[in-house]
């Protein structure tokens, strides 16, 4: 990975986006969770947070860090304000309320998790021109085949006892999503950090937040 010289608005750009991933990975991770029994669904939930809370604390680092490096030497396009950007969110908010009718009235709202992962997926397709990074197409591709494979699975399995229920499909999927954004952003992050000199396993103190 070639490594792009460090500026208060790179720093700003990748800090946005790893609260962005926290934040949506976060919905997944806590949907596949509570789709899972008894202990099972404390230990994903455990999980989800202990991955949140780390990318949380890298977000607060990397903004804190911004205010110590200079600003770019020309002007830096904000591809959250580009066209390609705009577009692909505007067709995922449109099309997850739509799939969802659609298959409620086809009598299938248990494909509508599939569908909003595909529909997710999707929308990455768009934000390789906006990013100019062809990371979200890999995203997308990995969210868009999980979800394609996820409609093999039953929606709902019976485990142990009668009373016990894995929701297959729902933990599959959400957990999966969870899984590809963070490993998604992993790499950015990591890189960064690197750049910075911040070992990435130090945890942020309290210090460091004022």
């Amino acid at each position: 990975m070639s490594l792009l010289p460090l500026t208060a608005e790179r720093l700003r750009g990748i800090a946005l986006s790893t609260l962005i991933t926290a934040g949506f990975a976060a919905g997944w991770g806590v949907g596949g969770s509570v789709a899972l029994p008894g202990v099972a669904r404390a230990l994903a939930l455990l999980v989800v947070l202990a991955v949140t809370a780390s990318m949380l604390a890298v977000a607060f680092r990397l903004f804190r860090h911004a205010r110590n490096y200079p600003g770019a030497s020309g002007a830096e396009a904000n591809p959250f304000r580009s066209r390609p950007y705009q577009l692909a969110v505007l067709a995922e908010i449109i099309a997850i309320p739509l799939a969802g009718w659609l298959l409620t009235r086809a009598g299938r709202p248990d494909a509508i998790i599939s569908a909003v992962a595909a529909i997710v997926g999707l929308h990455f397709f768009g934000l390789v021109p906006a990013f100019r990074s062809r990371l979200f197409a890999l995203l997308g591709g990995a969210m868009v085949l999980l979800a394609l494979l996820s409609l093999a699975l039953p929606p709902t399995i019976t485990v142990r006892a009668p009373n016990e229920q894995l929701g297959l499909r729902a933990a599959v999927v959400g957990l999966g999503s969870a899984v590809i954004l963070w490993a998604g952003s992993a790499p950015v992050i990591l890189a960064t950090l690197r750049q910075l000199g911040v070992p990435a396993r130090t945890p942020l103190t309290s210090a460091e937040l004022e």
